[in-house]
């Protein structure tokens, strides 16, 4: 496969098993035994998949129950494997506690399926979204223990506006990234963190400044998780232009966006670059959904595989992936539909770039 610069959409092939080395059963001759290797220098590239929303709910959940919680991955499994680091919008709460906020989506999933995420290869999540404090504070607690007890770090929400705010480090290849996330999306149910009050960061111009310059003092790279924007709309809004410019011209490497529901396409600004929208990964949606509203535009998605280096992006290679209405869960796009995703990337990357 060929590695894109930037703009390029491709599909991906199951890579075929490498071969098993043969065992020597005889030992080399004592005088003749190589010396041992020295360790190679870290490469400083880290190959990072970004995903959007998962929202592992309603029947999505009896899905697990039955077949196991890694079962929304399963088919993706070996696009989600050829990553350094992957990073995905949780939209929604792992908890079984706590009251459900007044509003008309509200997400939680069982903790015992958090589980799923780290068997899948996930590394992050964001969680500064409209969706972290459907069931209160007893929810927000419960979904940070789970993430904490499966080694999947976090950022965008806390106990304090501080730890909302504080970035989550990963550091792969000798290359040391810090992972932030705000919330401008439904701002009426979102409940921001205050000094003394749980909830999730407040995505405002000036205090992402400030963390992106903070988090550089102790990182190579920073990336920003965005939950901003309309719901399926196709095109970046005001505020998403504003808040993910700030965040590049403070000397972020990328901007991660979601929330619109729909993938809306990437590019490059200064010298960084901004993923408006990587729309629904995995999403409880049926065929009714797909015929009505929301529409298939919700259904057509890519995993994006980011190449950075200490420079910032090297390139950007999208996978197009389908939303199933049958297995409820994302499968590599093939056919008619990897055409028609292809087509819609390189739709909406053309004005932007």
């Amino acid at each position: 496969m060929v590695a894109s610069f930037i703009l390029t959409a491709c599909v991906a092939e199951t890579p075929a098993p490498a071969e098993r080395p043969v065992a020597s059963t005889t030992p080399a001759p004592e005088a003749t035994r190589a010396l041992p290797s020295p360790t190679p220098e870290p490469s400083g590239r880290v190959r990072l998949n970004a995903v959007g929303d998962l929202m592992l709910e309603r029947r999505i959940i009896t899905l697990m129950d039955e077949q196991g919680s890694l079962y929304p991955f399963e088919a993706v499994l070996h696009l989600l494997e050829d990553s350094d680091i992957t990073i995905g919008n949780l939209e929604g709460t792992f908890t079984e506690r706590g009251v459900r906020a007044d509003k008309f989506y509200a997400f939680r999933t069982p903790p015992r399926h958090a589980q799923g995420l780290a068997e899948a290869g996930f590394d992050v999540v964001s969680l500064g979204n409209n969706h972290a404090m459907d069931y209160g504070v007893e929810g927000l607690e419960d979904t940070l223990e789970a993430l904490d007890g499966i080694g999947v770090l976090h950022s965008g929400a806390g106990l304090d506006a501080q730890s909302a705010r504080a970035p989550a480090y990963l550091e792969r290849n000798g290359l040391r990234l810090a992972f932030l996330s705000y919330n401008a999306a439904a701002l009426s149910e979102a409940f921001p963190a205050g000094p003394d009050r749980p909830g999730v960061a407040l995505a405002e111009a000036q205090s992402i400044r400030e963390d992106v310059a903070a988090a550089l003092e102790g990182a190579d790279l920073v990336i920003v998780s965005l939950h901003a924007g309309g719901e399926y709309v196709d095109v970046p809004t005001p505020q998403q232009r504003e808040l993910s410019q700030a965040a590049i011209e403070a000397g972020a490497a990328l901007v991660l966006g979601h929330h619109a529901h729909v993938f809306q396409g990437w590019q490059v600004y200064g010298d960084g670059v901004i993923v408006w929208g990587l729309g629904n990964f995995v999403f409880d949606l049926d065929w009714e959904d797909y015929e009505t509203i929301p529409g298939p535009r919700a259904f057509l998605t890519a995993i994006l595989h980011i190449e950075l280096t200490r420079d910032g992006v090297e390139s950007v290679t999208a996978y197009p992936v389908f939303i199933d209405p049958t297995q409820n869960r994302p499968v590599p796009a093939e056919g008619e539909r990897l055409t028609e995703i292809e087509a819609r990337i390189e739709r909406l990357n053309g004005p932007l770039n």
